[in-house]
């Protein structure tokens, strides 16, 4: 017994010679080494990841915070206001239990969730969702929504209960208005004058009921506010998100962010094309996230200015033809976005031949709006086109010029612009006759009375599997008349640290801020178990 509780390694050693120990050392250091490296890899292979909560992601930002609230004009103008606002406040889509319509989609009842408040601690009701239509409706407002609630009037039925009134039917009531409908606290805004709204202290120190609460924010001497703090809500009516704290830092120009970036000073930052990341590389690691994108730019035609050869569906569609896509998008976007021939993603490429002979000579001008890739885009389709005899001239003008003076008087042959359509594939805003003036977006001025029957007809449609066959309909339609040179859809481009978790790269989003709409899965913390972490509706646990 004595003998088995000695430990007889240290005779044995001490029997080896010299250069037999040191065999043996160097043998037991390579298996130590071997077994921990073989450890610490299963541990990372086989183990889960389990976010937990804590952390802070600093997100850099080009401009300025005005006014974060979501039905004001103020609080929409800008990707700062808009993702602010996001974060801060829900929308009532979320909110909702149920939601449910009457069989003509005039009517749409909505129910709360039981126990939403407002970050200052008071109880969100149907009050509040009457109170935020109500100013939407008031025209001295000017809310960004006015549009699309025009004709939608609701009611109080109970605390939690509300009642949606619709002119006409609209099978994208629930993912579009009240989805966007990000409603505000009626106990902070009832007793300001609306004229009064953008002056309150509520611009920069808003009170939702999102996922994030206003912490504070930061001014330099000159009033530029240099950052902006987030928190995250424990009270919030869902799963509080993972990450405790985020901090908007904001820079005057898009090179400023990369810069920063390389410096550690941000953990992520956004661009709205690949285009610039080639110009200004990123040195340390990194992520970049490519998401794709519900929006496509095109080459509008406007008939009652341009040449009278592009009124022949051939001279356009020989213009159409005549542009390399694939290498417009390696040369605008960096190879980032795919080719658009219609107004959806759905649409083909026309296997018609056109003649090139109907182009010598052609003068044609394109208004294009003063945007680095969209100046590219139409240098490289000039190229294209000005090898077949078509004479192209550029109008390059800032975005504020053709929005307040081109767009507003029509003022354009052709012009290079983008239309961002939702998810529903709703395209009536950009295509239906009745939308051909400002501030509507027919910029092509299409006008074809059966696509106008098929989209009124779309929107009223709740079978999807009808609304499906009508859609494709519509894009073949409108694809084959050629109203417009379809070019490409850009994917948006999502810098992060490697040590973000839960991002999802397959969304496919419709503005930039739509990068936040699953931040509660985003997490800076996590440990690893050899245990499967519940998820919710996995049948196999």
């Amino acid at each position: 017994m004595k003998f088995l509780l000695q430990n007889p390694i240290p005779k044995i050693v001490k029997a080896l010679s010299k250069k037999e120990r040191l065999i043996f050392y160097l043998a037991s250091a390579i298996l130590a080494i071997s077994s921990l490296t073989y450890g610490a890899l299963i541990v990372k292979t086989e183990a889960y990841v389990i976010p937990t909560e804590g952390g802070t992601y600093r997100e850099g930002v080009v401009g300025q915070p005005a006014f974060i609230n979501p039905i004001l004009p103020t609080g929409a103008s800008t990707e700062t206001d808009r993702t602010l606002s996001r974060l801060v406040f829900s929308s009532l889509a979320e909110m909702a239990e149920t939601i449910t319509h009457s069989a003509d989609g005039k009517t749409w009842n909505v129910r709360l969730k039981e126990d939403i408040f407002w970050h200052d601690g008071e109880k969100l009701t149907a009050d509040d969702i009457v109170f935020t239509v109500d100013i939407i409706h008031n025209p001295e407002v000017r809310s960004w929504l006015q549009g699309s609630f025009n004709g939608v009037t609701v009611v109080r039925v109970s605390e939690l209960e509300l009642e949606f009134t619709l002119q006409n039917s609209y099978a994208f009531f629930a993912e579009d208005h009240l989805n966007s409908l990000r409603p505000i606290p009626k106990h902070i805004f009832v007793d300001i004058p609306v004229i009064n709204f953008t002056r309150s202290a509520f611009g920069l120190a808003p009170i939702g009921s999102g996922p994030y609460k206003a912490v504070s924010h930061n001014k330099d001497s000159r009033g530029f506010v240099e950052s902006f703090s987030l928190k995250s809500n424990k009270d919030y009516f869902e799963r509080s998100p993972y990450i405790e704290n985020l901090i908007f830092k904001f820079y005057k120009k898009e090179p400023e962010l990369v810069s920063n970036y390389n410096l550690g000073k941000i953990d992520g930052f956004s661009l709205s094309t690949a285009d610039s990341l080639s110009e200004r590389p990123i040195i340390i690691r990194h992520e970049a996230h490519y998401l794709g994108s519900s929006r496509y730019y095109a080459i509008f035609i406007n008939q009652n200015l341009a040449p009278d050869a592009l009124s022949e569906k051939s001279v356009r569609g020989a213009l159409s033809s005549a542009i390399n896509r694939e290498d417009l998008i390696e040369s605008a976007l960096a190879g980032k976005g795919v080719p658009f021939f219609g107004p959806t993603s759905i649409s083909s490429e026309s296997s018609a031949n056109f003649s090139n002979e109907s182009l010598n000579g052609l003068n044609i001008r394109i208004v294009v709006p003063d945007e680095p890739f969209l100046v590219t885009t139409a240098e490289e389709v000039k190229k294209d086109w000005e090898i077949l005899g078509v004479q192209v001239e550029l109008i390059v003008r800032s975005l504020r010029d053709i929005q307040e003076d081109i767009l507003r008087n029509t003022d354009y042959e052709m012009i290079l612009f983008g239309n961002i359509v939702k998810e529903s594939n709703d395209l009536f805003a950009f295509w239906h006759s009745s939308k051909k003036f400002f501030p509507d977006q027919n910029l092509a001025l299409y006008d074809n009375s059966h696509v106008d029957s098929l989209l009124e007809t779309y929107r009223k449609t709740f079978d999807e599997a009808t609304r499906d066959r009508i859609l494709q309909e519509i894009s073949n339609q409108i694809t084959n008349d050629i109203p417009a040179i379809f070019l490409y859809s850009p994917d948006y481009v999502y810098v992060t640290t490697p040590a973000l978790g839960g991002f999802n790269d397959a969304k496919i989003i419709n503005t930039i801020d739509d990068r936040f709409s699953e931040i509660a899965n985003w997490f800076i913390k996590s440990k690893r178990s050899f245990r499967k972490p519940i998820v919710a509706g996995d049948e196999s646990l």
